[in-house]
């Protein structure tokens, strides 16, 4: 019992020593340590802070050269060093600068492209601290070149062999471009430093019924450093058909002063006085000319159907031969050309004349007079001749009497013509002629009319100077 009263005793006086320790140490640290904030306590400094950039970030559409700010200050009005560096490469920077804009000058950017910036301003005489963040911008769109509508127009058909293929070339900036237009016949164009506007390319000597392909390729190396390129085709026209027929006179027919009368001859077209030639052109591609021509010589050239040719000639023979050819040439718009051609027997005088005078100059039995000289105002009937002989030679031959002589300024007549002939007119409308001709009989010949007479006197003075 002792024993336990004792183990009791020292348990309590341990237990009021250490509640009387833990006292004395509260009391010592209310001394020590006041409760409560302490005003005096030293305050934080901040890092330099960025205001919104511009452009903002994230923005579009910003020109291939500008300059990039952003504001950039520092709380406490501490000096800074910053930093602004582009992902092109472009950097710029600052040391002991106050609060601010602070700017970086971008140039020769690249069109439609996003770019970085890394902006860095550290405290290091305040906080010792740095702020750092990055933002984006991206460029404006350039677009290459673009192409119009081609002229003749994309796969268009029937194109002549020689044509101007052109096309519109625009760049929307207005940048200057490079240019090549090829067609695969090998013939090709270009130009550089071009503006906006119509490219040509001269084809010639195309083939017919061909498609080509022609491409056009366009560089804007000063804009957006991109080409645009194309390619087209057109197709050239079929060779056209042309085809010409004579169908006045007809073969083995018999015309009377432009007249078709039923009388077959075979063998042989026969032709008395005038006639009306003829022709029927038949062709793909348009006519340009129908030419009419007569023993080799173009007597008309028609541009317009129905295509025809009076045929009155005064002279008759072709050298001492009744025989004829007539011929005719059709040209089309491609250069094609097409000939029809037609021997005749072409007759203007009665068949009983000839037979006469045929007589006459073998037998020498009639009496016929031949005339060579300038003539002025000829004219011929189926019985008669007359003319103004401005100065001629004549010979008269017949079986009981024959005679030359000249004859000046005078009006003439005489009998039926019985050739051979030989005349050229000319002078206004073909008055003044200049050959020979055989009449059957003499000449006679007498001063003319007062109008014939003061040409006479005209001629004759003219001719005397």
């Amino acid at each position: 019992m002792y024993m336990n009263d004792r183990k009791m005793n020292n348990y309590s006086v341990i237990r009021v020593g250490s509640v009387l320790v833990l006292a004395i140490a509260l009391v010592l640290a209310t001394f020590t340590f006041p409760l409560g904030t302490r005003t005096s306590a030293t305050p934080l400094n901040s890092p330099p802070v960025f205001g919104n950039p511009s452009p903002v970030n994230g923005s579009t559409g910003n020109p291939v050269s500008f300059t990039w700010s952003i504001p950039i200050n520092d709380t406490e009005g501490d000096t800074f060093n910053w930093t602004i560096q582009c992902s092109n490469g472009q950097t710029t920077s600052g040391t002991d600068a106050s609060n601010g804009t602070k700017s970086l000058a971008l140039s020769d950017l690249a069109y439609s492209t996003s770019y970085k910036v890394w902006v860095n301003a550290t405290d290091f005489y305040g906080s010792g601290l740095y702020t750092k963040e990055w933002y984006t911008f991206s460029t404006e769109v350039n677009l290459p070149p673009t192409f119009g509508t081609p002229t003749p127009g994309n796969g268009s058909t029937n194109n002549t062999l020689s044509l101007s293929w052109s096309i519109p070339i625009n760049d929307t900036e207005g940048d200057l471009f490079s240019w090549t237009i090829q067609c695969s016949n090998g013939q090709t164009t270009s130009g550089t430093n071009a503006s906006n506007g119509t490219k040509s390319l001269a084809l010639s000597s195309l083939a017919y019924s061909t498609t080509y392909k022609v491409w056009v390729n366009a560089t804007d190396p000063t804009g957006s450093g991109l080409y645009t390129k194309e390619w087209y085709n057109f197709t050239t026209e079929q060779e056209g058909i042309l085809t010409v027929v004579i169908t006045r006179p007809l073969e083995n027919k018999f015309y009377l002063n432009d007249q078709e009368k039923s009388i077959s001859l075979p063998g042989n077209t026969f032709i008395y006085g005038k006639i009306t030639i003829t022709a029927n052109v038949s062709s793909e591609t348009d006519v340009v000319r129908v030419e009419f021509y007569v023993d080799g010589k173009l007597k008309f050239n028609d541009t317009e159907a129905p295509y025809s040719y009076l045929w009155q000639p005064f002279i008759q023979f072709n050298g001492l031969s009744l025989k004829r050819t007539i011929k005719v040439i059709a040209y089309d718009s491609q250069g094609h050309n097409a000939t029809a051609e037609l021997n005749v027997t072409k007759w203007r005088f009665h068949a009983l004349p000839f037979i006469v005078a045929g007589i006459a100059m073998a037998s020498r039995l009639l009496l016929h007079t031949t005339v060579k000289g300038l003539f002025f105002n000829l004219k011929e009937s189926r019985i008669a001749v007359s003319f103004y002989a401005i100065r001629a030679h004549y010979k008269t031959i017949g079986p009981f009497k024959s005679a030359r002589g000249v004859i000046n300024f005078k009006s003439c007549m005489g009998s039926i013509l019985i050739g051979p002939m030989k005349l050229v007119r000319f002078g206004p409308f073909h008055k003044f002629a200049y050959g020979s001709f055989t009449i059957l009989g003499e000449i006679h010949y007498n001063t003319g009319r007062l109008g014939q007479g003061i040409l006479g006197n005209l001629l004759r003075n003219a001719l005397s100077k």
